[in-house]
């Protein structure tokens, strides 16, 4: 995940994952040499959560490294999306900036097994393909760089016995035992009754079908991302592709070039569900020239003579 004299943002919240990752890069740092930048995003969601930012703060002073911060001023009434969904995006417009801000190639996330296997649940239960069931991705190119997960698969039980063996402290985020969060109910309630009724290694299970996944979902995206520089041509917001190489496409790799399309032109397409692609599918097939399918966030796709056109209204 790193070569030596990577400058490397680490994200620390101030919780025991985020507080061994950072600990654990800073004991290998000798054979590293990495650069290491740490960055703190106070949710805002609680009043102890300026004594987080302190505490990490403090925490990355005593390591040498350089601290950024940021804290979120709440407005409920105006958001978009879910609190869970809003506070992710927040999250990565921060670190991302930061990582753009010190020239930095890699962000580095203390996510563990367990997020894993608690993600790949709330994927089924929400509904998913292939790319939702890859979950967490140990390494994900994003711009300016890649992000990067080296406690993907570190159990949380392990983090915290190397965190109560070396006498290291974190914060505890009481917001994390909330079940208005559906990842909390999941790790509160499902995994524990998966575990004592079905299978004990169900987090050991769970984490190996999104490794796998996440394997094969790279491949077919490499496939897309190669029909999608060949047949697709880009004039303003508005992207076309060849209809008829997309016919000739297996079904989920031409769900993954469209996929790939839509999320340059809308961005988030978690509002995006299975009768949408069958709706695209059956314009594509079935439906005269001149069709459109409207989809969620003012986005159109309109069927010419020989492409489909996709673009934002």
């Amino acid at each position: 995940m790193f070569e030596p004299g990577d400058r490397v943002v680490v994200a620390v919240s101030g919780g025991p994952d985020s507080v061994c990752l950072l600990s654990a890069l800073s004991r290998l740092n000798a054979r590293l040499c990495l650069k290491i930048v740490v960055a703190h995003l106070d949710h805002g969601l609680r009043k102890g959560s300026a004594e987080d930012l302190a505490f990490v703060k403090k925490m990355s002073e005593s390591s040498g490294f350089p601290f950024y911060s940021k804290t979120i001023v709440l407005n409920k009434t105006k958001l978009q999306a879910s609190l869970e969904d809003f506070l992710r995006k927040k999250r990565y417009e921060f670190l991302l900036g930061v990582c753009k801000k010190t020239g930095s190639a890699k962000l580095a996330l203390g996510h563990t097994k367990d997020d894993q296997a608690e993600t790949v649940l709330m994927r089924v239960i929400r509904g998913s393909g292939l790319y939702g069931l890859s979950a967490i991705l140990p390494k994900r190119q994003v711009k300016p760089g890649e992000v990067v997960r080296p406690l993907i698969e570190v159990s949380r039980d392990d983090v915290m016995d190397f965190l109560k063996k070396n006498g290291i402290r974190f914060r505890v985020d009481a917001t994390n035992k909330e079940e208005r969060f559906l990842r909390n109910k999941i790790r509160s309630r499902l995994l524990p009754l998966l575990e004592k009724e079905y299978n004990p290694n169900i987090k050991e299970t769970l984490s190996r079908l999104a490794l796998a996944v996440g394997a094969d979902y790279e491949l077919l995206q490499s496939q897309a991302l190669n029909f999608f520089n060949k047949y697709t041509r880009r004039s303003g917001r508005r992207v076309s592709v060849s209809a008829e190489s997309l016919k000739r496409l297996d079904i989920s790799l031409r769900r993954l070039v469209l996929r790939n399309i839509l999320g340059e032109i809308q961005g988030d397409l978690k509002k995006l569900g299975f009768e949408h692609w069958e709706e695209i599918d059956d314009l594509l097939f079935s439906r005269p020239v001149c069709s459109e399918v409207h989809l969620p966030n003012g986005v159109i796709v309109s069927k010419t003579g020989k492409s489909l056109d996709i673009f934002k209204r």
